[in-house]
């Protein structure tokens, strides 16, 4: 898997489209996406599926029999509601052929759902347009702080209002990675959460004029001249381009991203 990193937030991730896409947050211990589930995935406890396409969804049950295998744990799982009751069904399956029983959670999701974890930190379920239902995903970080006006106070005077019960603080909400899964470009105009997100992995499935916009359009995918006609958009401090057809190879594409991206945005809008 290749490695990203930026102000100590760590990202794991493959993706080639049609072939397989999963993305690892190691320090916090979550995925997106299983591909055809990496050793790295197996020992992460909570994964969230975009969709049910294979090259997304493919390693779900044997990510769940490693699991058993190891010890680990079954590890939750969060998938659209609408495809809950067949991957159930895969699963069990998986388990006849198996001839072995081992523990299958799996929990729906829908838009705006939130899943929390530790120390202030939950995944929001965002928006998404593809052929079939798909979410994207936002990893936030929610932290209390003092309301301006208190923001001059001296120390003892702050104290004083916490044991006075007042009213001093207020919540904020810092959306630091999103990932779009498989998606058209409105999922980015219609949400500031993908906007403002400090990390962006966006799918860019086609990159020239072979495979038209139009024709990423129809496939529920995203043009790179999509992007580039909506940069103002983007307010993130990465932006990481995936998902790329397999057609293209690692050269082809380094060549027309650095033809075709704005240099001042060549260290934002990247591939790795």
């Amino acid at each position: 898997m290749k490695l990203f990193e930026h102000k100590g937030l760590k990202v794991l991730y493959k993706s080639t489209g049609g072939i397989e896409t999963s993305i690892i947050l190691p320090d916090h211990n979550i995925a997106f996406d299983f591909g055809k589930c990496s050793d790295e995935l197996v020992e992460i406890p909570n994964i969230f599926l975009t969709h049910g396409h294979l090259d997304h969804a493919a390693g779900l049950p044997y990510y769940f029999s490693q699991r058993s295998l190891k010890n680990h744990g079954p590890g939750k799982v969060y998938v659209p509601e609408n495809i809950l009751e067949p991957l159930t069904k895969i699963c069990k399956l998986w388990q006849e052929i198996e001839e072995f029983d081992y523990s299958i959670d799996l929990f729906p999701v829908k838009e705006n759902d939130r899943v929390h974890l530790k120390n202030g930190y939950y995944v929001l379920t965002g928006p998404a347009f593809h052929r079939i239902k798909t979410y994207s995903y936002i990893l936030m970080h929610k932290v209390q702080k003092l309301k301006p006006e208190y923001l001059n106070l001296s120390g003892s005077k702050i104290k004083k209002l916490k044991e006075e019960n007042a009213d001093i603080f207020m919540d904020v909400e810092t959306p630091l990675f999103a990932y779009t899964g498989d998606t058209t470009i409105e999922s980015i105009q219609q949400s500031k959460l993908l906007q403002n997100a400090k990390i962006l992995f966006i799918e860019c499935t086609y990159i020239d004029e072979k495979r038209t916009v139009e024709r990423a359009r129809k496939w529920g995918h995203i043009h790179l001249d999509e992007i580039l006609e909506n940069l103002d958009y983007f307010q993130n401090e990465k932006i990481v381009l995936m998902h790329m057809s397999r057609r293209y190879g690692e050269r082809y594409i380094e060549s027309v991203l650095k033809n075709k991206i704005p240099l001042a945005w060549q260290k934002r809008l990247i591939y790795i």
